[in-house]
């Protein structure tokens, strides 16, 4: 089946009968899922890292935790990325009329596993290539997204899990095999423990697929969707510790003081060294700060800043994309720096040389990006606004985010 982006664009009657049965658009999820097909060869490539590090002499269960990490969020991505694909794909075997459009529960459940295939692909990109990266406390092992609450689910729901189920079980197999053939002895306890795990959840998903019957009944279907949704979640987590065997002892733990790239914390209000420009671009801070109003409005974001060391945070994850050469200030088409945004603290526009993640916003590979804090309409009852700001950005006003006037789209 060809995919929407490879496709001409849905016809009159294609649309109509779409809106006759209440589908919606789904051009998003299509370019979604184009642009997940740089996964594979980055699951390949960190399979592949993996088997050098093994030939060398390192045992699976002590590799380097950024590449234990790179490797667990790659599998991370593929398992999110594959369930996307298999539901769409099932859709539109099971309703080619519509192509193109899907059911909202169709809609919503694919777009909360490809928003998520972003997350992830962003966490690899840093890991691979930071030897300081670490992920934020209790992210691993991951859970899946939520399922749809609808009970029971779409038939081509069902059909897209058995297929993911697959398709997950013949990747997980390969990789536990590797595991096994390169695990040296004294890593036999942790691997048995490990095989253990593996041999329960692969029962799982073989007891499922036997008992799956395409246009079953309407109460086996409800069985056999129970069992697929148990089946692929226990996957999904063991997939986790297989890819980075040291999450069976490590688990999910934070990054410490010095657990990413070595940059000293930014310094908060109160504290030494604190700087209120620190987040402004360099190169307009002088003139910013000859500009009574932005430094004004300035003083003002700290000052009604609920909680500046969330703020900072950003901005320390700004820096350490800057430091390990995995952003960089943008320019535009004639070479020169794009400058600074409109609003506070006027943080300079960035480019994401890899894909990466700001806090817990994805910013894909070549994508523009910057920092917003402002406290605009703070003191009238609006809260205050703390993004990362990611798309195109074009010439606009200084705004000096008035915290006693209303955001100027209210």
């Amino acid at each position: 089946m060809p995919y929407l982006a490879e496709m001409e664009t849905p016809g009159i009657w294609t649309r109509v009968r779409a809106f006759a049965r209440g589908e919606r658009h789904a051009e998003t999820l299509y370019a979604y899922r184009q642009a997940g097909a740089e996964i594979h060869p980055l699951l390949d490539a960190t399979e592949r890292r993996r088997f050098d590090l093994t030939l060398s002499g390192t045992s699976p269960f002590a590799i380097k935790r950024h590449v234990g990490l790179e490797l667990v969020c790659a599998w991370n991505a593929f398992t999110l990325q594959t369930l996307g694909d298999k539901m769409l794909e099932a859709d539109e075997l099971a309703d080619p009329d519509t192509v193109g459009f899907v059911p909202p529960v169709t809609l919503d459940q694919v777009q909360a596993y490809y928003t998520e295939v972003q997350l992830w692909l962003g966490y690899a990109s840093q890991a691979g290539h930071d030897p300081e990266f670490d992920l934020p406390a209790g992210k691993l092992p991951a859970r899946l997204p939520e399922w749809s609450p609808v009970e029971p689910c779409p038939r081509p729901h069902l059909d897209a899990m058995i297929a993911a189920l697959k398709a997950l079980r013949g990747h997980a197999e390969l990789a536990m095999h590797n595991l096994e053939q390169t695990t040296p002895e004294v890593d036999a306890p942790r691997l048995a423990r490990l095989q253990g795990q593996f041999a329960q959840a692969l029962a799982k998903a073989n007891y499922t697929s036997n008992m799956y019957v395409p246009n079953a009944s309407l109460a086996l279907h409800e069985q056999i969707e129970e069992h697929a949704k148990r089946a692929i979640e226990d996957l999904y987590r063991v997939g986790q510790l297989i890819s980075y065997p040291a999450l069976l002892v490590e688990g999910g733990r934070a990054a410490t003081a010095t657990g990413k790239t070595k940059l000293n914390r930014t310094p908060l209000p109160g504290e030494p060294g604190f700087d209120p420009w620190v987040m402004t671009d360099p190169k307009q801070v002088e003139q910013l700060r000859r500009d009574v109003s932005a430094t004004r409005v300035i003083r003002e974001m700290w000052d009604l800043d609920p909680d500046p060391a969330a703020s900072v945070a950003l901005w320390d994850d700004i820096r350490r994309a800057l430091a390990t050469g995995t952003a960089v200030p943008a320019k535009g088409k004639a070479g020169r720096p794009l400058g600074h945004y409109f609003c506070t603290p006027y943080c300079a526009i960035y480019e994401a040389k890899r894909a990466l993640v700001i806090g817990d916003t994805p910013v894909p590979q070549g994508q523009h990006f910057t920092l917003e804090c402002a406290a605009e309409g703070v003191r009238i009852g609006y809260p205050f606004k703390r993004e990362v700001v990611v798309g195109k950005f074009q010439a606009s006003a200084i705004d000096y985010c008035d915290p006693d006037a209303p955001p100027p789209h209210e």
